[in-house]
């Protein structure tokens, strides 16, 4: 009986091992330098920029890329806890204990950009005026980022889910480029939120 069971234990380590060798050539093969799921305090937020930032400096990025990934990773994973669904049993009211348990996270990168990706729960009422938001912003040209960044900042309405949404217009004016987005319904009551922001290599002025 026992030796069946170390069998068996054994088997499963195979099991574990060989799901984790498929996944790590899977990363590669999607250009994947970083993927988290878990729970997101100020402390996942400096562990992951810190290792990315030491990453691009051994790839010997650019300052200015280097700098705009900075910047994009610490708002999409703020946003996380931002957009969060505060009712969910996860959440809590710090940071620092984690506002969003089940958040995701990846960034990759390929010759030409940097990419990164971002999940979690919402509430379905929210999905309206985050799409609304989001879809806003990707049709709007420099100066009209300009003008919607300066009446947010007027309202004072810019950090929380009902809000102007500054971190996503901040984003928008580093990178240029338009959001890329998509709600999992997962109950009448929930979806899930998934972003990707692009960030390009080559040398741009803010947008």
């Amino acid at each position: 009986m026992k030796k069946r069971r170390v069998r068996s234990k054994q088997a499963n380590q195979l099991i574990h091992l060989k799901n984790i060798i498929a996944f790590s050539d899977l990363m590669k093969e999607s250009d994947a330098n970083i993927v988290y799921l878990g729970k997101v305090t100020q402390s996942t937020i400096d562990g992951i920029t810190d290792m990315m930032e030491e990453s691009m400096i051994e790839r010997q990025e650019s300052k200015q890329t280097t700098k705009r990934v900075y910047h994009v990773m610490i708002e999409a994973l703020q946003n996380i806890c931002k957009h969060a669904d505060s009712t969910a049993e996860y959440a809590s009211n710090s940071l620092e204990d984690g506002l969003a348990k089940d958040g995701i996270f990846l960034i990759g990168h390929n010759e030409e950009e940097y990419y990164v990706t971002t999940g979690n729960q919402i509430t379905t009422q929210n999905t309206m005026h985050l799409r609304d938001t989001l879809d806003k912003i990707n049709a709007l040209d420099k100066d009209g980022l300009r003008e919607m960044h300066k009446q947010a900042m007027m309202e004072g309405s810019i950090s929380d889910v009902g809000g102007a949404g500054l971190g996503f217009i901040d984003i928008k004016k580093k990178t240029g480029t338009e959001y890329e987005y998509y709600f999992e319904p997962l109950s009448p009551d929930h979806c899930f939120f998934i972003l990707t922001i692009r960030i390009l290599k080559e040398s741009v002025k803010d947008f």
